[in-house]
């Protein structure tokens, strides 16, 4: 019934999530808790678009969701460079970060390839 719940690029999404969410349980100000909402909502995205395109009735529209699961990737990376930026975060998780984020955005990608060939 819920087969992306197979799918390893969500399995993968949802760890990026736990990831995200360990960083970001720590900013403290108000400021920094307006940035972690955005970071939190596009992360979220990135695992919610992989389920609710499974669910879609044709290849074309499932690599859409992929898509936009993809475009929250970037979102998720610019967010914690601005992080870095202001001295939130430190040089150590945002290359920690990218580097989970690069191998996501190559799982996303390469399922999405594997759609148009089905």
């Amino acid at each position: 019934m819920f087969r992306f719940k197979n799918f390893k690029v969500y399995k993968d999404a949802k760890e990026f999530c736990a990831f995200c969410e360990n960083v970001i349980k720590n900013f403290s100000s108000q400021e920094n808790r307006a940035l972690a909402s955005q970071i939190r909502s596009a992360y979220l995205s990135i695992t919610l678009n992989i389920a609710e395109g499974s669910s879609c009735d044709s290849d074309k529209e499932f690599r859409r969701f992929l898509e936009m699961s993809l475009r929250s990737v970037h979102e998720v990376v610019a967010a914690f460079d601005i992080a870095l930026e202001l001295g939130i975060i430190d040089v150590k998780i945002q290359e920690e970060l990218e580097t989970k984020a690069e191998s996501l955005c190559k799982q996303i990608n390469g399922f999405r390839r594997s759609l148009l060939k089905s």
